[in-house]
């Protein structure tokens, strides 16, 4: 997956239902070109800078998120390689889970639900 890929994944994941218009509002980038991007079409780095710093807005927002990035740089100092391991499968694990209940558990919720 490119990096623009990758970008433009991140931020659907935190904006997920906006329009293209909500998305040219929130980016500053004209909606025909929104689209196109979201097509495929390569984007500049303006547009790349755009689209990270409305996803670091966000991330922003949440306290929690940067208390986060201030322990794991000082862990990556002061911790070992192994406790670094440990601590990174840990994450990974946690990871994994929430995408699997969101992935295959949400549906049988929502089949539950309307049933």
């Amino acid at each position: 997956m490119s990096l623009q890929d990758q970008t433009i994944h991140r931020y659907r994941l935190f904006f997920p239902q906006e329009t293209l218009r909500q998305i040219s509002e929130r980016t500053g980038i004209q909606i025909t070109r929104v689209f196109r991007l979201l097509n495929g079409k390569p984007m500049k780095l303006g547009e790349f800078e755009a689209f990270e710093g409305a996803i670091q807005l966000k991330l922003s927002e949440n306290k929690s998120f940067g208390r986060l990035n201030s322990l794991l740089e000082e862990s990556s100092s002061l911790l070992t390689n192994d406790e670094l391991s440990r601590l990174a499968n840990y994450v990974e694990r946690k990871i994994e889970n929430k995408k699997y209940t969101r992935t295959y558990l949400q549906p049988l919720l929502d089949a539950a639900v309307i049933a």
